[in-house]
């Protein structure tokens, strides 16, 4: 009987520290996005290394890049996606944004200026502008200097900076979601509208060229902007709009420091299975075309999370 007792006890114990019967790892991300390119490449992440004893969830955040910092910020989540300028342009004012580091850089996320091919935008005339009114064309973004441009989510945070620091000047108009920024352009509420995002963006290449177009950053706002962005060019055929000189933020995935093991583990778990499964992202047919332009070697632009030296996973 003793004997029985005895091995019982002992094949208890194994199942206590059996990694079958473990703690599961969970690590929740903030992913949302005026054009859904966030949570796309979430769910394909969560496809390669979601799996097990590992469980990552995309938090329920609306909006878009800032509301993916908030969300990080108040603890809700233990990282965020969003384009790099984002959290440059909090810390420029507030110190305590600097705590946050980068888990993963992704890719450049390309600045979209889009216009009206045939602008509805007047100026000068009599008999209020009703008679000798002048049409205003605008041939790059430095042409909408004294204008209104549209944005929303993350994209107001570009916005500023390139009118304020990229000196611009023009007046930035905030909306509440994408969705709102093109039909504003149309109603001429606003001359341009920006949105920030990997090429190609799915609200835009359904677009036509016979009403949009796109227009390039020219040097007198890019060279001003030379340690927040990096040239880049983007194509859209569905628009006549080919080598459009841009300019890009970085998308990454933010984090927090933690130190301990529960939840340090997580990120490095995350982070360790990003880069192993990489090559099968990029390669998988159907998978965004950015996916073939994150580079391993890249730390993007915002400060690289060293990870704990406690923590069991390597860092690329």
């Amino acid at each position: 009987m003793i004997r029985r007792i005895f091995a019982l006890a002992l094949l208890l114990g194994t199942f206590a520290v059996s990694p079958a019967f473990a703690d599961p790892m969970k690590f929740v991300l903030a992913a949302a996005s005026s054009s859904g390119t966030y949570a796309e490449m979430l769910k394909r992440i969560i496809g390669v290394c979601g799996a097990g004893d590992f469980t990552i969830e995309e938090a329920a955040v609306k909006g878009g890049a800032t509301d993916n910092l908030a969300a990080l910020v108040g603890n809700k989540v233990n990282a965020a996606f969003l384009h790099s300028d984002v959290i440059y342009y909090y810390a420029q004012s507030e110190p305590k944004y600097r705590d946050f580091k980068t888990l993963i850089a992704l890719y450049p996320e390309d600045i979209h200026v889009v216009a009206l091919r045939n602008s509805i935008t007047q100026t000068g005339g009599y008999l209020g502008g009703r008679v000798g009114a002048k049409t205003v064309e605008f041939s790059t973004l430095a042409d909408l200097a004294g204008y209104k441009v549209g944005a929303a989510g993350g994209g107001v945070i570009t916005a500023r900076i390139l009118t304020g620091q990229g000196e611009g000047k023009f007046d930035v108009v905030q909306y509440n979601s994408g969705g709102e920024v093109l039909p504003a352009l149309q109603k001429g509420e606003i001359q341009a509208a920006i949105f920030v995002g990997g090429a190609p963006l799915p609200n835009l290449i359904s677009l036509g060229a016979d009403q949009y177009k796109l227009l390039p950053i020219g040097e007198s706002i890019a060279s001003r902007l030379t340690g927040v962005y990096r040239p880049t060019t983007i194509n859209y055929v569905n628009l006549r709009s080919d080598n459009i000189k841009t300019l890009a933020p970085v998308a990454l995935i933010l984090t927090r420091k933690y130190t301990t093991p529960k939840f340090a583990a997580p990120q490095a778990r995350f982070r360790q299975c990003f880069y192993d499964n990489l090559a099968e992202l990029q390669e998988t047919v159907g998978n965004h075309a950015k996916w073939q332009v994150v580079d391993p070697t890249d730390h993007g632009v915002w400060e690289w999370y060293e990870l704990p030296p406690t923590t069991p996973a390597k860092a690329k």
